[in-house]
């Protein structure tokens, strides 16, 4: 071809037709994001004032009160060049992440083209398709750092497979693709560092003689230097460190890990012909596989591998080696996760199975017998087949994306609300401490109103619990330092009692819901109460208004199934809120 970058662009754009879609659907959509969907956005309006030298809060220690964080901020720098771009507004995030995930995947199919020829990159293109078309719409508009680096993961893996093909120049890539899915999301590092340790002793190894490891070594130096020059900065800071917390946190686990049988039980879930990767997201690790599924996805494997064994193609080869050895990593490190086994842990599994698809497939392809048989029954069809699965993928998927909603827009539609009537109410040069109290979004709306109100000009710190979360210049350890406190209250018999203190002024107060949700939600209310005293647990309805109380609900007493199903149904509609002023020194809520 001509113009092999042009048609590789044409080919993402294809790819990623449901995800543009998806996107585009919401460029002028009022969005104000909160909970994790905020956190991208409180970390990247620090640059260049406070610019980041971790990641955002991770579930890291043993205090919720005390968190740790992702090990680098890496994502930050990522999304903040479009971020800028589109004047820092919120969908500007979602259009920076959009563009990250299409840089991704241009990326893989360069390499991929470059190293292993148009029909590897054709096979992978229709790979790729499938699952962006099974996680669309709704991971392309989640600017989360669990989704991240996913796409750099491919790109990753075909790098690695580059530099065991000889192709040495691309180590210092494949460092800073592994370094950025680390330093995002924790459940990188063993897959990262697993494989380019190994694959670093053996590149100095075999080229010992010739010398010429020495600048792949060196540019790769300069690499881990320059991404690992701010956590390091914040390790060496006045306290424990992030690194150290790290660490200590995953080689000393608060909780029992899950162990082989459950890590086989969850991989073979996901290398799976009738898995997540092909059907889309919403099966849990803990769940039952499809064990047909895995079956033909292991006789596919089989198939492959054994036709390579017949013509020895060693760029495969080195493809299998890459797999293979990230597949035995993959099983070690979720056989040592611990806590709530979610999904997201272990979402690097469908790069890992869609490769070894694409492994199969050429392999299957490049067996002489069989490309005969092929090239006799039809020279022609099996291209057009491949390239209208792409085109079914990508329509399919973009009816799916057109519409989609952004996530969590009636906590959105809350915090816009209240940030609006409450701004003409606060003195821009003042400094206000903000607490919350939320049964409803596990405190999301707090950290979404911090964001809000700080676009709107305003000063809001919170206290040092939350500094994680928020950013640690944003929090406030004395409150005697604050003008005056503002309580960001949720729900309706949560704000009637705060309305009876005295020293309370109400300053804004807005119901998210529609007439209907608010019917259903009142209706919902009652039978919730009404189940409970059945199961004679009177403090259940108490612990429901608590702080987070729809999750301590369903997740820290022993509740039925259908108690759980309604207060999930409760939370989903989500309830009203309203903000409080409170002299400093003032009583805490409840």
């Amino acid at each position: 071809m001509d113009h092999p970058l042009v048609t590789l662009i044409a080919m993402t754009i294809v790819v990623m037709m449901p995800a543009i879609v998806a996107v585009a659907s919401n460029l002028f959509v009022d969005w104000h994001p909160t909970g994790d969907m905020s956190l991208a956005e409180l970390m990247m309006r620090g640059i260049p004032e406070h610019p980041p030298l971790v990641g955002v809060a991770a579930r890291v220690g043993r205090d919720i009160n005390d968190q740790g964080y992702k090990p680098g901020p890496s994502m930050a720098y990522v999304l903040y060049p479009v971020y800028l771009a589109m004047f820092r507004s919120s969908i500007g995030v979602i259009v920076s992440t959009l563009v990250v995930h299409m840089a991704g995947v241009l990326a893989t199919l360069f390499f991929v083209r470059r190293w292993f020829g148009w029909r590897v990159t054709a096979i992978t293109a229709l790979v790729l398709a499938a699952i962006v078309r099974s996680l669309a719409p709704g991971f392309f508009l989640e600017p989360w750092n669990t989704w991240i680096p996913v796409f750099a993961y491919t790109l990753f893996l075909v790098l690695i497979a580059g530099v065991l093909l000889g192709h040495h120049r691309a180590l210092p890539l494949a460092v800073a693709a592994g370094y950025h899915c680390l330093q995002t999301h924790i459940s990188y590092v063993p897959l990262v560092a697993g494989a380019l340790v190994p694959l670093v002793a053996w590149l100095i190894w075999t080229t010992r003689r010739s010398g010429e490891w020495r600048r792949p070594i060196a540019w790769s130096a300069a690499v881990t230097f320059v991404m690992w020059l701010p956590p390091v900065i914040e390790q060496l800071r006045p306290g424990p460190g992030n690194l150290r917390r790290v660490w200590e946190h995953f080689t000393n686990p608060p909780d029992e890990t899950v162990g082989v049988r459950a890590a086989f039980r969850a991989l073979a879930g996901e290398f799976n012909l009738a898995g997540p990767f092909v059907t889309g997201p919403g099966r849990d690790p803990t769940d039952d596989p499809r064990w047909w599924g895995f079956a033909a996805f292991i006789v596919v494997v089989l198939a492959g591998l054994a036709a390579w064994r017949r013509h020895h193609d060693r760029d495969l080869g080195r493809l299998y080696v890459v797999l293979g050895w990230s597949t035995l990593i993959g099983f070690y490190a979720t056989s040592r996760v611990f806590g709530t086994f979610y999904d997201y842990v272990i979402r690097w599994s469908w790069l890992l199975a869609a490769f070894w698809m694409v492994a199969s497939v050429w392999s299957i392809s490049s067996d002489v017998d069989v490309r005969r048989r092929v090239a006799r029954a039809s020279a022609g069809l099996i291209p057009a087949i491949g390239g209208a699965a792409v085109l079914g993928l990508a329509i399919t998927g973009s009816v799916a994306s057109a519409g989609a909603d952004l996530p969590y827009r009636s906590d959105s539609r809350l915090v816009a609300n209240l940030g609006e009537q409450l701004e003409p109410s606060l003195d821009s040069d003042a400094v206000y401490l903000l607490r919350w109290h939320d049964p409803a979004s596990l405190g999301g709306t707090g950290f979404g109103f911090v964001l809000e109100m700080e676009k709107r000009g305003d000063t809001l710190k919170v206290d040092p619990w939350a500094k994680a979360t928020v950013r640690p210049y944003r929090s406030m350890s004395d409150e005697r330092d604050a003008d005056a406190v503002l309580w960001f209250v949720v729900g309706p018999q949560n704000i009637e009692r705060f309305s009876q203190r005295d020293d309370a002024e109400k300053l804004a107060e807005f119901d998210p819901r529609s007439a209907a949700e608010v019917v259903e939600s009142d209706e919902l209310r009652d039978r919730i109460e009404k189940r409970i005293e059945e199961l004679g647990h009177p403090d259940w309805i108490t612990l429901l208004d608590s702080q987070y109380g729809h999750t301590q609900v369903v997740y820290n007493v022993d509740s039925p199934v259908d108690l759980d199903a309604l207060v999930n149904r409760y939370n989903e509609i989500r309830l009203p809120g309203a903000v409080f002023r409170v002299p400093v020194g003032a009583p805490l809520y409840p």
